[in-house]
């Protein structure tokens, strides 16, 4: 049901929606929830927090948010001596961040260094994935207010187009 729900009203592509339990002890446990927006469609992060909020109402379980990954594509830019990343159809907008949890995969520099240089070079970078600074916690604590905006996108990884 609320699979059915999630895609109803969030334009979410039911077919791309997956609950992975990580089955790490027999108890409750850790696990990864993954969806996409239907062809031309976005996924409005006000919406899904506040669709969170109405089911995480009570504080009686030791459940949380460990995080938040998305995938914007858009085009990136500098404004301002920030990094900012302008998604497609629409008038959001992220800051581009380093994430000092993540080291690059090839033990070299980091993501956010990798995509500065791209950026440097000419190339024009057309979407990012990350984490969302500010949705980490325990239910209820996490989810009192929306994190401000322009949200943070802590950068993991990044694709560019050339010129």
């Amino acid at each position: 049901m609320a699979r059915d729900a999630t895609a109803r009203l969030y334009d979410v592509d039911d077919n791309t929606f997956s609950f992975k339990k990580f089955n790490k002890t027999k108890k409750y446990d850790l696990g990864t929830i993954s969806f996409q927006a239907k062809p031309g469609k976005l996924i409005p992060i006000d919406q899904i927090h506040e669709s969170i909020w109405a089911t995480r109402l009570s504080g009686g379980t030791r459940s949380g948010l460990v995080k938040f990954e998305v995938t914007a594509v858009g085009k990136a830019t500098r404004s301002n001596g920030n990094m900012v990343f302008e998604v497609s159809g629409s008038e959001d907008v992220f800051l581009i961040g380093q994430d000092s949890d993540l080291e690059s995969e090839d033990g070299g520099r980091p993501v956010f260094a990798q995509l500065l240089q791209a950026m440097e070079k000419g190339q024009s970078v057309t979407s990012v994935t990350g984490r969302l600074e500010g949705w980490k916690g325990r239910w209820p604590t996490v989810l009192r207010q929306l994190p401000p905006k322009p949200r943070r996108i802590l950068v993991s990884e990044f694709t560019t187009e050339s010129p």
